[in-house]
């Protein structure tokens, strides 16, 4: 190459040609150098993401398998986690976000521009749910948007959103697990199990040995089919009891084998299947027990006063102080009132209060003392 300021040498390049050449090539290069990298970026979130798909997968052939959907939710993570690899990519696992139930990476530099944060959650449907959070980086938006659609860059409705539906799949999971080992244990009688409609552990559930039934009445007429009637007059005998009314301090009782491992709890006539049911009746007692207490202790009672019995729902155990059918609840309260002040000393008499002079000391008023005889020893108190 020959570079020539001579017009009429046409066998190089002018020093404005090169230049000019020059310019071009550092115009392209500042468009497409950055393009490169942002590829190269690309080509490593598609490998981060595809090694993502590969734990749900995972993780979904695991819940299909599991019996215990609480112990899914606790412990099951993917057979091959590996952060070394994610740290390649410039991931990492985002802090104890490493089960099935939720699992998330992040930049591994938390300066990063241009690399997102995403996960992926298995519900307790089974449902695989996938959210990101986008880069400052706008090239960035739709590699995100290709892994969580809509869940890319969630508001704080759905985040709340996630949240409560995380919470509910734990206490569905609880509730099942619960359920299923109470199954298991080969239990009589009722518990609860999961309600869909309001999403809570409340639904009733009952079982003979071990095997669901439709009610209460269906669990009775096993223990008949198997037992006869020998439990029916046992708890009919406890219902009735006046020696032992209640179930003692609220444990269950059954009569073995005959109840077949059915508990019962009794209380003042009544036979309940659940300590839940007995409790609530226990403490109904109790409140209007105190509620009678609190009435006749208005009428009857002055000072510090404790409702009884002291166990028991509001107002059992109140320490309260008392003055004229008034209730304080403080003693400040209670030290103003008439009942509470401090009674006001009597004087104590002084030493000539009940001293009396002689008759004739005194004028014919009979109180005042006779001027000569007022220093008269008979006439004066020697005190």
């Amino acid at each position: 190459m020959k570079i020539s300021n001579n017009k009429n040498n046409n066998n190089g390049f002018t020093l404005v040609e090169l230049i000019v050449v020059i310019a071009g090539l550092a115009a392209l290069a500042s468009f497409s150098i950055p393009g490169v990298l942002n590829s190269m970026r690309l080509n490593r979130i598609d490998e981060a993401k595809a090694i993502m798909n590969g734990y749900a997968a995972d993780c979904l052939a695991k819940y299909r398998i599991s019996t215990d959907p609480l112990e899914f939710i606790e412990k099951s993570a993917p057979d091959d986690l590996d952060n070394v690899k994610l740290s390649t990519l410039g991931y990492t696992i985002d802090g104890d976000k490493n089960k099935c139930s939720n699992l998330a990476i992040k930049p591994l530099n938390d300066d990063e521009k241009n690399l997102y944060a995403f996960d992926f959650s298995i519900s307790s449907e089974g449902r695989v749910i996938k959210t990101g959070t986008p880069s400052s980086n706008p090239s960035f938006l739709n590699s995100c948007r290709g892994w969580a659609g809509k869940y890319c860059g969630l508001s704080d409705a759905q985040k709340a959103e996630f949240a409560r539906l995380a919470a509910i799949a734990k206490a569905k999971s609880e509730c099942l697990s619960n359920y299923s080992s109470w199954l298991g244990a080969g239990s009589s009688g009722e518990s609860v199990s999961w309600d869909s409609n309001g999403e809570t552990c409340t639904r009733r559930v009952f079982a003979f040995e071990g095997i669901p039934v439709n009610s209460a009445e269906a669990v009775d007429q096993a223990l008949k089919a198997k037992y006869g009637r020998a439990c029916a007059d046992w708890r009919q005998t406890r219902r009735t009891s006046i020696e032992i009314p209640i179930s003692p301090g609220g444990n269950p009782e059954t009569l073995e084998p005959q109840c077949g491992g059915v508990n019962y709890w009794f209380h003042s006539g009544n036979e309940y299947t659940t300590q839940a049911d007995w409790t609530a009746h226990d403490n109904l007692i109790k409140q209007q027990a105190c509620t009678q207490d609190r009435i006749n202790a208005k009428k009857r009672k002055t000072g510090e006063y404790t409702y009884g019995p002291t166990s028991g729902p509001a107002p059992c155990g109140t320490t309260v102080w008392l003055c004229d059918g008034v209730e304080y609840n403080s003693l400040t309260d209670y030290k103003i009132t008439s009942c509470g002040a401090a009674p006001i000393p009597k004087p104590v008499p002084g030493p000539c209060e009940n001293w009396k002079a002689e008759s004739w000391c005194y004028e014919a008023d009979g109180v005042t003392i006779i001027d000569r005889w007022s220093k008269h020893f008979k006439c004066k108190c020697p005190f």
